[in-house]
């Protein structure tokens, strides 16, 4: 539970902080690349809000761990051999720990922390069940408002299924599996149909509504995240502007005049229309069409210099999301996601004897190296008696008790029962 609640938020912080960087480029990326690129660059933060953070924060130690080790250890300095008990969480408490992480291990210690996580998800759940539910009951009343008063248009040749409907306000495509091109019904001139049946195609060729679900289930997964309903609107505006771009791209400026006036038209058609269809707008009907008229008469070739500075200007927007994911994943502790490694693998040390509770006694000596004691296999502590032993057990129930809960044991607890056996602290002559 906490794992997918802690994977949840650095998603969501993740995804954020991309669609923030790449509104405050916007400015001069706008001047730069075309719709199409801020399209597609807007499922960037798409895929790390749908697991692509999880992926990076997976792929990156992995990556690490096949890279060869060219650093060199630290020499150790001579360090008496000492006998250290160690539980079967490894103490991860050091002097240096960031803010978040000393944050992270602070919510980690409430009493009651599993309950507070389960309310969380569930709280989260149910919020991504309605959001999902909502939508679904508005695009199903939307579809059954269309298809009530429409009829199949066989005059028009086009690969996929034409319908004409009394209460569509603007040319469409509906349906994911088995899409339709549909159309208000009034009057088009031939060059207006096929204006309008290349923008529609162009969406179907493209796959954009697969795109636009794929938006709406990260939208659904982060309700409580405010850039997500903003990445939404965003998606779906450069979907139109990118589209329209490609329908105008090797039009000559007379026809991307006419192009303009067509959608000037169905504007006004659908503002005369607006209470018959169960729709809302994505922003200001106004602004959004000066934008797109103003993107029309401006589509230009691309340079194959502005491709390839494009491209590199998406690896980075990767790149940076990835160090991000990356950065965000390192701050939380690892025993914030408790695992049941074994505590061999955990243990490491120089020049020092570590016993797990099992009894088995490893020895690491003054290069790190892991080797098993010789002889020393149970009970290397010196005998105590049986008043000693008590609170010796008590103290262990204590530590497991932190160590069910996924926690690492207190230093308090540890050094009580070293005391107790005659152990001396670290450094200690």
């Amino acid at each position: 539970m906490m794992a997918l609640l802690l994977s949840l938020i650095i998603a969501s912080f993740v995804g954020k902080i991309i669609w923030i960087v790449q509104n405050s480029i916007k400015p001069v990326t706008q001047k730069v690349f075309s719709q199409t690129w801020h399209y597609y660059t807007g499922f960037i933060p798409v895929f790390f809000l749908l697991g692509g953070s999880e992926i990076i924060n997976r792929l990156i130690p992995f990556i690490r761990s096949v890279l060869p080790d060219t650093g060199t250890s630290p020499k150790s300095g001579t360090i008496a051999e000492q006998y250290v008990q160690v539980p079967t969480m490894e103490q991860t408490a050091t002097s240096s720990a960031s803010f978040m992480n000393q944050l992270f291990d602070y919510l980690l210690r409430i009493e009651n922390i599993k309950e507070i996580v389960l309310s969380a998800i569930v709280i989260w759940a149910v919020g991504t069940t309605v959001f999902l539910a909502v939508n679904v009951r508005k695009y199903r009343a939307f579809k059954r408002s269309i298809l009530q008063e429409s009829r199949i248009c066989d005059t028009v040749l086009c690969p996929v299924k034409v319908i004409v409907s009394a209460n569509a306000t603007t040319p469409m495509v509906m349906g994911l599996w088995k899409p339709m091109v549909v159309l208000p019904d009034t009057q088009f001139r031939e060059k207006e149909l096929t204006m309008i049946l290349s923008h529609e195609l162009i969406h179907l060729k493209r796959g954009d509504l697969f795109v636009k679900l794929l938006v709406l289930i990260a939208n659904a997964i982060h309700w409580f995240n405010p850039a997500a309903y903003s990445l939404n609107k965003q998606i779906n505006t450069l979907c139109e502007l990118s589209c329209d771009e490609k329908v105008v791209q090797e039009m000559d400026m007379e026809n991307r005049r006419f192009y303009g006036e067509t959608l000037l038209s169905m504007l006004e058609y659908g503002v005369m229309q607006r209470n018959v269809a169960c729709t809302s707008s994505l922003c200001n009907p106004k602004k959004y069409m000066k934008r797109r008229l103003l993107n029309l008469m401006n589509v230009k070739k691309t340079k194959k210099s502005i491709i390839m500075l494009s491209l590199v200007a998406t690896i980075a927007m990767v790149g940076s999301g990835g160090l991000v994911t990356y950065a965000a994943g390192s701050v939380v502790p690892s025993k914030a996601t408790p695992s049941k490694a074994t505590p061999s693998k955990q243990m490491e040390g120089r020049n020092v004897y570590v016993q797990s509770p099992d009894g088995t006694v490893e020895h690491f000596d003054k290069d790190g190296n892991r080797m098993l004691a010789p002889h020393m296999k149970k009970n290397i502590h010196p005998p105590v008696d049986e008043k000693t032993q008590k609170k010796i057990d008590e103290l262990n129930k204590k530590i497991d008790s932190y160590i069910q809960r996924g926690l690492p044991a207190p230093q308090k607890y540890l050094d009580a029962i070293n005391e107790l056996y005659g152990i001396k602290p670290f450094g200690d002559k």
